[in-house]
């Protein structure tokens, strides 16, 4: 953190926020009087998904703490791309269900996923923008 304290404090924030989102519930389903969570960590078949967007976002961390800030907006931009996509898609789903998508309920996941994407990318570009170049 000697390069840009401010910057990586900001990545760091961002970065914790994108985490959670993974790992918080996307969707919950009630029915039946069983109650199912899905966070986009464990939903079937995107997992793998899932763990490219953690790389990014780690990745993005720890250039972010190397001070490398070319490096923190390529991956902070990715991570970005990969949120965003995972919320779009995932919400265009839900309302192709119709009347069934009624039984599904958006989780604090959903939400963070969003808002996730828009730290990821504000603090790649606040980082390159507030570090000095050598």
């Amino acid at each position: 953190m000697k390069k840009n304290p401010v910057g990586t404090l900001i990545v760091l924030v961002a970065a914790v926020i994108s985490i959670l989102a993974i790992f918080l519930p996307f969707y919950t389903v009630e029915l039946f009087g069983e109650k199912i969570s899905a966070s986009l960590f464990n939903a079937d078949g995107v997992q793998i998904i899932a763990v490219v967007w953690l790389a990014f976002i780690v990745l993005a961390l720890l250039f972010a703490l190397a001070g490398k800030k070319a490096l923190v907006l390529v991956f902070g931009l990715l991570s970005a791309c990969g949120l965003f996509l995972s919320y779009f898609v995932n919400n265009n789903e839900l309302k192709e269900l119709g009347d069934l998508g009624s039984l599904v309920n958006k989780g604090i996941g959903n939400t963070l996923t969003l808002v996730g994407g828009i730290c990821m990318l504000l603090a790649g570009i606040i980082y390159v923008a507030t570090t000095k170049s050598e």
